[in-house]
């Protein structure tokens, strides 16, 4: 992504928009927002798949959760992932977070643990961000954005505990094999693209409306299958809290991982 804003003959500057580049035999676009301190924003499409990077961020060992705020004053809390360079993140619903970044003015972001905090002035038009949304298939504007986030909900009921399985009689008492030494882990799976991403709205303590985020991936199996899953299930409270709380929040949901404040978690 980098390399690619290198092609400086291709940029397109506007003194109130993103920079843009396009390289349509890579099929690929670019949005980009650089600042003087060395932080950069950059918004691309390539090969129909959006990325959203922060870059030139403190550093932190991990994935982060900020709560970022506009100039409008909506606040939402995102999950930015660690995005291959020291102190660069990608974030984990990028459609969302790019159309948060539409309209300009302050976009502030600050975290609890670890604790910093961070400020950009966007640019005050968006049409070359659109751009880059519009290549990859996303709405540029999208009602359920102005919903709150279904936060202390889970489509597993906390108070179920599944029964032990019994040994078969006839291997009670018996010898034990040797148990195989388990081999080193392969390393983090890898989390499914962002495009497969559904939402439901709660709705008297179940999950309702269930659609795709990304209006092209409604034809994709795994985004059909998992709107059939989730439309009508029950939502319990976590945490302590009162589930009505939810009524009328949205539940994000990302490749079957239940995504709650952009925060990727397996139910």
């Amino acid at each position: 992504m980098a390399a690619g804003l290198g092609l400086a003959s291709a940029a397109v500057a506007q003194d109130d928009d993103w920079e843009f580049q396009e390289d349509p035999a890579r099929q690929l676009s670019i949005a980009a927002a650089r600042y003087d301190a060395g932080q950069m924003i950059v918004v691309q499409c390539r090969e129909g798949g959006l990325t959203v990077v922060l870059a030139g961020m403190p550093v932190t060992p991990g994935p982060i959760q900020v709560q970022a705020t506009r100039a409008d004053g909506r606040a939402v809390s995102q999950g930015w992932l660690p995005a291959g360079a020291p102190g660069a993140y990608r974030s984990g619903s990028p459609g969302r977070a790019a159309r948060f970044m539409r309209g300009g003015g302050l976009y502030a972001l600050r975290t609890e643990s670890p604790a910093f905090r961070a400020s950009f002035d966007l640019p005050t038009q968006s049409a070359n961000l659109d751009r880059v949304l519009t290549a990859c298939g996303w709405a540029t504007e999208d009602d359920r954005d102005l919903l709150a986030d279904a936060t202390q909900i889970s489509v597993t009921d906390p108070n179920d505990t599944p029964a032990r399985p019994r040994a078969p009689r006839a291997a009670r008492g018996a010898p034990r094999a040797p148990t195989p030494r388990p081999e080193a882990p392969a390393g983090p799976p890898t989390p499914p693209p962002a495009e497969f991403g559904v939402s439901c709205i709660v709705r008297d303590l179940h999950l309702r409306e269930c659609r795709a985020d990304h209006p092209a991936s409604a034809r994709e199996r795994i985004v059909r299958d998992g709107i059939q899953h989730l439309d009508g299930k029950e939502v319990y409270a976590i945490n302590g809290s009162n589930a009505a709380d939810s009524e009328g929040k949205v539940l994000h949901v990302i490749g079957g991982r239940v995504t709650i404040i952009d925060y990727i978690a397996v139910p």
